[in-house]
């Protein structure tokens, strides 16, 4: 029996030694983060959700795992949730293609929000594509797709607030899929 539980502990620690690198959602890329000014905010998931209902794609990324971003779509509280957003102007994301501000009608980065009964709340914006006086306002500005397949998705977007913050960011990765079913 001693020997038994030695061999099952030594391939619960070979187990979780070899898969503890894959597990993590960040991608193949350390760059994954969202730059606003001199803050950097990393990411570790994308969403995608493909138009079901009109003609808009919804891309989001966190900086919450792909297992706590189901949590929160199921009703599961999540705290302290960066949330970029976009609201893209299009039925699905197309590889090599850059979307400008004229083919995104709603845009959003809140820091420190929280996922309470499947939906996002509080936490302190960042920036935001709308109207109005706010320097928060994004006046400039792409998001990039540079590679999108059933596995993964690379993108990048360079951004320009109203008071003349410069704000970039990327992510590449894998990422969940989200159908109107799947809410």
């Amino acid at each position: 029996m001693k020997h038994i539980k030695r061999f099952a502990f030594a391939i619960l620690v070979i187990l979780s030694v070899s898969c503890s690198s894959d597990d993590d959602n960040s991608g193949t890329n350390n760059e994954n983060n969202i730059t606003v000014g001199a803050s950097v905010y990393e990411m570790k998931t994308a969403i995608v959700e493909p138009a079901s209902i009109g003609q808009y794609v919804y891309l989001s990324v966190s900086n919450k795992t792909e297992a706590e971003i189901t949590a929160a779509i199921n009703g599961t509280t999540i705290n302290n949730v960066d949330l970029f957003s976009a609201r893209i102007n299009a039925l699905d994301l197309t590889p090599n293609r850059t979307y400008n501000l004229s083919e995104i009608s709603s845009l959003e980065f809140v820091v420190d929000g929280d996922f309470i009964g499947a939906e996002f709340e509080n936490g302190v914006s960042q920036f935001y594509l709308g109207d109005g006086t706010s320097d928060l306002r994004v006046v400039d500005g792409s998001i990039t797709v540079i590679d999108y397949t059933v596995d993964s998705i690379s993108l990048s977007f360079s951004l320009t607030r109203a008071d003349g913050k410069d704000i970039t960011g990327g992510f590449e990765g894998s990422y969940l899929y989200l159908t109107s079913g799947d809410e």
